[in-house]
C-alpha cells in the first residue's frame, strides 16, 4: 500500500494533485525550487474553459504561423533558434497539424473535461478559498467566418453540457457594452468560469497544509535515485527525500527532470505574455476572448487581466515590448474605451508545451513508481483538478489504464525511444 508521495512542483498541477492525494489519506510532500507561487501558474488568464480545450497544433496552423512570422507583435511567434531540441520539437508539432490528430486531441480533451466545473465547485464546498467567478464567457470576432470556425470546434463540447450560442454584434454589446462596433458576431458560453490564479494557488496551499501536506521550498531537484525500475528518492537542495511514489509536476522543468530519470519527455516552453490594469477605464461582466487577436480579458475583483500571444524558442522571463504592445493594440481594437493610465507593466509565464498539444499524465516509461503530470500547454488551470483525479487513480490502482491518450508512452512509441 502507498503511504508516502513526493510531488515535485508547487504550481497549480502539483498543488491540485497534493490536495487530491492528501484527501485520499496519503502522506504528501511537495518539493519546489522556489518559494511561493511563480511562473505560468500565476501568470495566466485564470480561465476554466472546457469550451476552448483544443490542441495547439491544428490544421492550417503552419500557414497562419508563416504569415505571422513577419510581425513581432503577432499572436504566435517562433523565435529562430539553432538548438536541436527546439528544431525537433517544432518539426514534430508541425507534423501534428492535421485533421486526424486534431480530432483525436479534441476527443481526448472533451472526455477529460466532463467533470471539470463540478470539481472546481467541490473545491469551494471543501473550504478551498479562492476568487471564483461563474459569469460565463463571451468570444468576440471581427468576422463571422472566424466565429463559425470556433463554433464548429466547440460543438463537440455540447454533449458534456458546454454550449456556445452564436450572437450578433449587437447582441454581444447588449451583454458587454464595452465591445466596439467593429465586432460583428460572437459566442456566448455560459458554463465557463474564471478565477484569480494567484488566489487559487494560495487557497490550495492553505487547504493542503490543513490536510497535513508538507512543503519544502527553495529545494531544486538535482538528482533522481533509483533501484532498477523503482525510484527511491530525489535529491533536492542537498537533502535526500524518500517516498513510495513520486510525481513530476514541474511545468517546463519536467522535461529535464524526466531526462534524469532515464526518459526525456519533449516538453518545451511556450512563453505567454500579459499585464494587469487597475485604471478602471473599462468594466466587464464576463471574461472575453478577442478572437482574431487571441487575447484573453479577465475581470477580477480589483483589476482587469489581459493575456495572450505564444512565443516559441524563448526560455527566459524577459519581456519583448513588441509582444506586449500587440496585446494593448488588440485590446483597443475590440474595446475602444480601454485607456490604461500608464504603460502596462508586463509579465510572462512559460507554458509547458507538447508537440501534439496534449498533457502528459501517467507513469514514466521504465519507472514503476514515477508519475508525470505536466505538458498542459495553455490549459493548466482548466485541467488541474481532473489531472489530480487521474494521478489519484494511478496511485490507487498501481498501473496505467489502457487507452490513456495522455500517457508518456506515446512518445516512446513514436520515436522508438529506449529507456536508459
Amino acid at each position: 500500500m502507498t503511504s508516502g508521495v513526493v510531488i515535485v512542483g508547487a504550481g497549480v498541477i502539483g498543488l491540485a494533485t497534493a490536495y487530491r492525494l492528501a484527501r485520499d489519506g496519503l502522506a504528501v510532500t511537495v518539493v519546489d525550487a522556489e518559494r511561493g507561487a511563480t511562473g505560468a501558474s500565476v501568470h495566466n488568464a485564470g480561465w476554466i474553459v472546457p469550451i476552448m480545450s483544443t490542441p495547439v497544433p491544428a490544421p492550417g496552423m503552419l500557414g497562419q504561423a508563416l504569415r505571422w512570422m513577419t510581425r513581432k507583435d503577432s499572436p504566435l511567434y517562433v523565435r529562430p533558434s539553432p538548438r536541436p531540441d527546439h528544431v525537433r520539437f517544432m518539426l514534430s508539432m508541425l507534423r501534428h497539424c492535421n485533421p486526424r490528430d486534431f480530432h483525436h486531441g479534441v476527443e481526448a480533451l472533451v472526455t477529460v473535461n466532463e467533470r471539470t466545473v463540478s470539481l472546481f465547485d467541490e473545491y469551494e464546498k471543501d473550504g478551498v478559498r479562492f476568487e471564483y467567478h461563474r459569469t460565463g464567457q463571451l468570444m468576440a470576432f471581427h468576422t463571422r467566418e472566424v466565429m463559425r470556425r470556433y463554433q464548429t470546434e466547440a460543438a463537440s463540447l455540447e454533449r458534456i453540457g458546454h454550449s456556445a450560442a452564436p450572437l450578433t454584434g449587437d447582441e454581444l454589446r447588449d451583454l458587454e457594452p464595452a465591445l466596439g462596433k467593429q465586432v460583428q458576431g460572437g459566442l456566448h458560453c455560459p458554463q465557463e468560469r474564471h478565477v484569480d490564479p494567484a488566489s487559487l494557488l494560495r487557497g490550495l496551499t492553505d487547504r493542503c497544509r490543513e490536510l497535513g501536506v508538507r512543503f519544502l521550498y527553495d529545494r531544486p531537484v538535482t538528482g533522481i535515485r533509483s533501484r532498477g525500475q523503482v525510484v527511491t528518492s530525489v535529491l533536492a537542495g542537498g537533502d535526500e527525500i524518500s517516498g513510495d511514489v513520486f510525481v513530476l509536476a514541474a511545468g517546463v522543468h519536467t522535461g529535464p527532470l524526466s531526462r534524469q530519470a532515464g526518459f526525456a519527455l519533449p516538453i518545451q516552453p511556450g512563453k505567454g505574455y500579459g499585464f494587469d490594469d487597475a485604471s478602471g477605464s473599462l468594466t466587464l461582466r464576463h471574461s472575453v476572448y478577442l478572437g482574431e487577436a487571441k487575447v484573453a480579458v479577465t475581470p477580477l475583483s480589483d483589476r482587469l487581466r489581459f493575456a495572450g500571444t505564444m512565443e516559441f524558442g524563448s526560455s527566459d522571463s524577459g519581456i519583448d515590448p513588441h509582444r506586449l504592445r500587440g496585446i494593448v493594440r488588440s485590446a483597443r481594437e475590440f474595446l475602444p474605451g480601454f485607456a490604461p493610465a500608464s504603460r502596462p507593466r508586463g509579465w510572462t509565464g512559460l507554458r509547458p508545451m507538447t508537440p501534439d498539444g496534449l498533457p502528459v499524465v501517467g507513469p514514466l516509461p521504465g519507472k514503476d513508481n514515477l508519475l508525470v503530470a505536466s505538458g498542459h500547454c495553455m490549459l493548466g488551470v482548466t485541467l488541474a483538478p481532473m489531472t489530480a483525479e487521474l494521478v489519484s487513480g494511478y496511485v490507487a490502482g498501481g498501473q496505467e489504464a489502457s487507452g490513456n491518450a495522455f500517457t508518456p508512452k506515446r512518445f516512446a512509441a513514436r520515436r522508438g525511444h529506449t529507456v536508459s
